[in-house]
């Protein structure tokens, strides 16, 4: 990800404001493509890659938004003002100062940037976007892209005496990067889609003290629920944990090789680490190609099948989440009430217990659209339907309604899983499986 900057300020005068002394021809390259690929409404309807605009706002609103950019995923919220809010903060449009932004938003999982761009619909205005990217880059190429570019910016102004905003928010940020204890305060605020600072003190300390007992990894996975859903989500899983009689065990947790499997595949992306960590698991265990019946996996995890049909839980929780004890087996709540989707939340506790490793006694498993959550969904996913057995026993890559359903209850699963499967390698567009979301 980089910003490419040819400054039309060449003669820089002390006098001038910043917006006109970082005017330029401003294009952003990400993976090989111009983002900023334009047609020119106004003049001969020539096409561009470079904007015309002033790098000082833009410079302003990724440093006021460094900390939510870099760690607060995709909006899930319904709630109109927390949906302005969300992209305020993570949609570059929101730059504004006049200028005609293109519709580019980023939201992180954690390791990872996804750069969701659409290309302008009307024909008013100046100019009218062209392009449509929904990529990924590592949090490092993106971080590095907006440091060339706040850094440039504030070169650019070196001929101004007194400090600008820019110049003070940068330093803060600096400083607050340095800090690792302050840092990890600034991702648990922007995880929970707060701006620093802004997040109430109370549930920060309860934040605080959940982690210092169940780990710090697993608190901040919980706070990218958001501030909406995570007080009391967590004060559920709290409740339903301390009156769970229901007990698993984490069949891989202790197995250093798959700890290794995962270190070894950083730069991969996660649902290929889940696929591949769940058919070195079933490979592990010796679970035999096809279906893993419930009688199996409650076998597995040394539990009655009770647990996997039904839910005896009384209290509607919205996560499902674990609680791993020194004996290696886990209380688990798992928030689900039929049976194919408590055994899917059984396999991502799995999942999840190979990602914690030793460092969380908390194991949660939510919606958010972290890496963490990608990796479990994608383990629980190919652990009780295996890609390849599920086309061997449809034989079809092209299968009607009528046999992926048969197909779902073969394998008992959902038969959302099987769409999303079937989605997931090319063999049905996406649409579809949006439209099955709807009707069900």
């Amino acid at each position: 990800m980089h910003f490419e900057i040819d400054w039309l300020a060449k003669q820089k005068k002390a006098a001038a404001s910043e917006q006109l002394l970082t005017r330029c021809y401003m294009g952003l390259r990400v993976n090989g493509r111009q983002l900023f690929r334009h047609e020119n409404l106004l003049g001969a309807h020539q096409v561009n890659d470079v904007i015309t605009v002033s790098a000082y706002p833009l410079a302003l609103w990724f440093a006021a938004n460094w900390w939510r950019v870099r760690w607060e995923p995709n909006a899930t919220s319904d709630n109109s003002a927390v949906l302005h809010d969300w992209k305020m903060s993570h949609s570059l449009a929101a730059a504004g100062e006049g200028y005609a932004w293109p519709n580019l938003t980023f939201a992180s999982d954690g390791e990872n940037i996804q750069l969701s761009l659409k290309p302008t619909q009307e024909n008013t205005g100046s100019l009218r976007y062209l392009e449509r990217v929904d990529a990924w880059v590592p949090a490092r190429s993106y971080e590095a892209g907006v440091e060339d570019l706040i850094t440039n910016t504030l070169a650019q102004l070196d001929s101004k005496k007194e400090q600008t905003p820019l110049h003070e928010l940068w330093q803060t940020i600096c400083e607050e990067r340095a800090s690792s204890e302050i840092a990890l305060q600034r991702q648990l605020e922007a995880r929970l889609g707060y701006d620093p600072e802004e997040a109430p003190e109370a549930l920060l300390a309860t934040l605080a003290r959940l982690a210092s007992v169940h780990g710090k990894d697993a608190i901040q996975e919980l706070a990218c629920l958001g501030y909406e859903t995570a007080p009391d989500a967590i004060k559920k899983a709290e409740q339903c944990l301390s009156e769970s009689g229901e007990w698993i065990k984490l069949p891989l947790k202790s197995i250093r090789r798959f700890s290794e499997l995962l270190d070894g595949q950083r730069a991969g992306q996660p649902w290929e680490k889940g696929r591949d960590a769940a058919n070195a698991a079933r490979h592990e265990l010796g679970i035999d190609k096809g279906p893993l019946n419930t009688a199996s996996l409650a076998e597995l995890l040394e539990a009655p099948t009770k647990i996997l049909e039904s839910s005896q839980a009384a209290r509607h929780l919205p996560i499902g989440i674990g609680e791993v004890a020194d004996n290696g087996k886990a209380k688990v709540a798992l928030g689900k009430t039929r049976k194919d989707a408590r055994r899917f939340m059984a396999a991502r506790l799995i999942a999840d217990g190979i990602y914690a490793g030793e460092a969380d006694n908390w194991l949660p498993c939510t919606d958010a659209t972290t890496i963490r959550q990608k990796f479990q969904r994608a383990f629980a996913q190919e652990f009780l339907c295996p890609y390849n057995d599920l086309i061997e026993w449809m034989n079809a890559t092209a299968p009607d309604e009528e046999l992926m359903e048969a197909a779902a209850e073969h394998f008992e699963v959902s038969p959302l899983l099987i769409n999303t499967v079937m989605v997931n390698h090319g063999h049905i567009p996406r649409s579809e499986l949006e439209a099955f979301q709807q009707a069900v």
